[in-house]
Order: C-alpha cells, then sequence, then structure tokens
C-alpha cells in the first residue's frame, strides 16, 4: 500500500486466473483493486465471456495472451483467411484486430522486427 500511495505501483493485476467466482473474490477482497486481468483466451475456457464481462463492468483491462498460438484454428478458419484476403492482411492480423474490438488488449512477442512490424 506504502508504494502504491507514493506512486510507485500505478497499477496492479491478476494474471491465469480463469474461475469468474475466484476473480471476483479476489477483486473484492482486495485493499487495492487490480486494473488488469491477463489470462490465456482460447475455446476450453470459452474465450473467458464471464471474466471479460465482469472486467467491462468494473473497468479492469482484460490482456489476453497465447492469442494466436492458443487459436490456430481460428487463423485457419474459412472467414478469417477470407477477410485476410480481401483486407490484404495476415490471419494474425485480423484476429488481433477482432480480439482488441472485443475489447481485449493482445500480448504478443516475436523476436522477428518483421513479425512485431505486421
Amino acid at each position: 500500500l506504502l508504494f502504491v500511495r507514493a506512486g510507485v505501483i500505478r497499477r496492479l493485476g491478476i494474471s491465469n486466473c480463469y474461475d469468474p467466482k475466484m476473480f471476483q473474490r479476489l477483486y473484492n477482497d482486495a485493499h487495492v483493486k487490480p486494473t488488469v486481468l491477463q489470462n490465456r483466451l482460447y475455446r476450453d475456457t470459452g474465450y473467458d465471456a464471464e471474466l471479460r464481462a465482469l472486467c467491462r463492468e468494473r473497468g479492469i483491462t482484460y490482456q489476453s495472451f497465447w492469442t494466436l498460438t492458443a487459436n490456430p484454428h481460428i487463423l485457419a478458419s474459412a472467414p478469417v483467411q477470407a477477410a485476410a484476403t480481401r483486407l490484404g492482411a495476415t490471419p494474425a492480423q485480423v484476429w488481433f484486430k477482432f480480439v482488441s474490438r472485443a475489447g481485449c488488449v493482445p500480448l504478443t512477442g516475436t523476436t522477428s522486427g518483421a513479425h512485431m512490424a505486421e
């Protein structure tokens, strides 16, 4: 709390919390409320629909990781492929734009400058 009051720590986050009830409890019990929830966005969790709704309601940033690698079926899907062709984009760019417009902040990393520029 001292570092928060001093402005050293500006944002606190939670990662790998896939249970909406647990997240709600953590949020309710926290003296300093989390401002970020960072989770893998993928089919097995229903794309965290309930957690993303909780985040929207509370002004919490939902940050996705493994956004590409956990979703190869989406990147290879006909709608994403068609959109990529129509837009002159890569399937990854189409998926990132969709995820961003859905209120997620995708976290990505690469050692390739060209890949990052895409």
